[in-house]
């Protein structure tokens, strides 16, 4: 039967993407280390589920500054990975900080914002552009307001693909903490 000898291609072509996607991760995952940063990224476990839904691209690893006093800088880069035999455009990330990461309703979530921080889109007009296998990366800087509460704060990160005359499609999120010292 035809399609019985396509499987076996898939296979391996899912098998090459969770290669390519861990060595990206373990790649950026030292560079993060060396520069003190936070990390985190999916497990291949997690790729691996990513891989089978229908919505892509995906988000793949994230590297912080973990803490920073009031007035100055957070620093937050975000890995896309396009799983797809076709390139991806009109890709943006939202971010912002507040208590969105338990909200499950992706329009609750977005408006679940701190005031106080700037909410960041990246990158400009028209969007990112991301071949086919391959990683793009966005780097925000984030800056702290003045006379701000020391604790901890939650940023979100939202990824989606815009629709320029109609409603764009929610894509994929993470989140991350940090400081403000």
């Amino acid at each position: 039967m035809p399609g019985e000898k396509i499987k076996p291609k898939i296979k391996e072509a899912i098998e090459e993407q969770v290669r390519s996607i861990l060595d990206e991760i373990a790649q950026r995952r030292e560079e993060a280390r060396a520069k003190g940063l936070n990390f985190t990224a999916l497990s291949e476990e997690q790729i691996r589920k990513k891989l089978a839904r229908k919505v892509s691209p995906l988000m793949v690893w994230q590297s912080w500054v973990g803490s920073a006093p009031s007035g100055l800088t957070i620093t937050y880069k975000v890995g896309i990975h396009n799983p797809d035999p076709t390139g991806q455009f009109g890709i943006f990330d939202h971010l912002f900080i507040g208590p969105a990461n338990p909200v499950s309703d992706v329009g609750a979530a977005l408006s679940t914002v701190d005031t106080r921080f700037p909410r960041l889109t990246l990158p400009e007009f028209d969007g990112l552009s991301i071949d086919p296998a391959t990683t793009k990366y966005l780097s925000f800087a984030i800056k702290v307001p003045m006379d701000i509460e020391s604790t901890n704060y939650l940023g979100n990160s939202f990824l989606f693909r815009a629709e320029w005359h109609g409603v764009g499609e929610y894509i994929d999120r993470s989140a991350f903490v940090f400081r403000v010292t």
